[in-house]
C-alpha cells in the first residue's frame, strides 16, 4: 500500500449495511470477484450475505464492522466484522473483504492489523480466531504469514438451509478450519 493509498476507518452504522453487503458479495462471488484472489467461485455460487444479515450484525452489541476508505477519495475499499467473546477473552473475525480490484496491494494486511489493534484496545482480548476454508491454501497461507496458527479444528462447511440460504455449494468436500493468534500485548 503506497502513501497515496492510505486507508482510514470507522465503525459501521446501519446506513452502511447495503454498501458492506455489496462489497462482501463482490469479493467472494461472481465475475467481479475474479479480479482478486480470494473468491470462491469454484466452490459455490450465489451471495455471501444479505443486507438483513449485515443489519442484524450491526445491531448486535457484541459485533462491529470496521469499514475502510481511501483517505483522499473516501471510497469503500474493505471491511471486517469482529465479534467480542468476552467470556473467552477472544474476538472472532468474519466477513473480511477487500474490493477485488484492489487485492494484493497490502490493504488486507493493513485491515487485519488494524482490527487486531482495535480489539486489544477496545475489548481487552487475548486472542483472535477465524475460520477459513481449508481448500483455499492461499487464504491459509495469508493468515499464517500474519502469525495465525492452525488449531487443527475442522468442521464440514455448513450447507445452507431454507429461506436464509444465499449461496449454493458446488463442492461438498469443503472443510472449515479454525486459526488463532495471540494478540495480547
Amino acid at each position: 500500500m503506497s502513501e497515496s493509498d492510505k486507508l482510514i476507518y470507522r465503525v459501521a452504522t446501519e446506513t452502511d449495511a447495503q454498501s458492506i453487503t455489496t462489497l462482501i458479495n463482490s469479493s467472494y462471488f461472481g465475475e467481479e470477484s475474479n479480479q482478486g484472489w480470494t473468491n470462491v467461485n469454484e466452490m459455490m455460487t450465489g451471495k455471501r450475505t444479505n443486507t438483513t444479515s449485515v443489519l442484524d450484525m450491526i445491531a448486535d452489541g457484541n459485533n462491529i464492522f470496521l469499514i475502510f476508505f481511501g483517505e483522499t477519495d473516501q471510497v469503500l475499499k474493505g471491511c471486517i466484522s469482529l465479534t467480542n467473546q468476552p467470556e473467552l477473552k477472544s474476538a472472532y473475525v468474519g466477513m473480511f473483504a477487500v474490493r477485488p480490484d484492489l487485492q494484493a496491494r497490502g490493504y488486507g494486511k493493513f485491515i487485519l492489523s488494524t482490527a487486531e489493534n482495535y480489539v486489544v484496545d477496545k475489548w481487552n482480548v487475548d486472542d483472535m480466531k477465524l475460520n477459513v476454508i481449508m481448500q483455499k491454501p492461499e487464504l491459509v497461507a495469508f493468515y499464517t504469514r500474519r502469525d495465525y496458527a492452525d488449531t487443527g479444528l475442522r468442521e464440514p462447511f455448513p450447507i445452507p438451509q431454507g429461506n436464509k440460504a444465499t449461496f449454493r455449494l458446488l463442492r461438498f468436500d469443503l472443510q472449515v478450519g479454525t486459526m488463532s493468534k495471540c494478540v495480547k500485548k
